[in-house]
């Protein structure tokens, strides 16, 4: 911005030298001739869970080994029609405050014994080949 503002180039120009997109430039241009300075602005819009924290809190604590599919459900049960939420909603507000989960009867079993047979015989020896 400084090397734009002070040697009167054109935008293009400028852009080329630091190798920067020329829309970039103008922007950080028009940010500091509105603001007084080339900070990025505060975050705004965006959206926030609808998920009522302490509902979800105490659903979780009485059924803590319940599935999330149950645990939206019940969360449902508790809220107002207009605060009802979806599964994934209800996950990801879950996850985003800390709650791990394990896979149960439901998911795949973890299996630590061999899946087939060995393919060779072993050596007379008892040391491979």
């Amino acid at each position: 911005m400084a090397a734009y503002e002070t040697r009167g180039e054109s935008y293009a120009a400028v852009a080329e030298e630091f190798a920067i997109a020329q829309r970039t430039l103008e922007r950080w241009v028009a940010l500091a001739r509105e603001t007084g300075s080339a900070a990025p602005r505060e975050k705004g819009g965006g959206w926030t869970s609808p998920v009522v924290l302490d509902v979800m809190h105490a659903v979780v604590a009485e059924k803590p080994d319940a599935i999330v599919t149950d645990l939206t459900r019940a969360y449902n049960g508790r809220v107002a029609r207009e605060h009802r939420v979806h599964r994934s909603s209800f996950l990801r507000a879950l996850r985003r405050t800390g709650y791990v989960f394990k896979k149960g009867a439901r998911g795949p079993r973890k299996r630590t014994d061999r899946m087939s047979a060995p393919s060779a015989r072993p050596s007379s020896s008892g040391s491979p080949p």
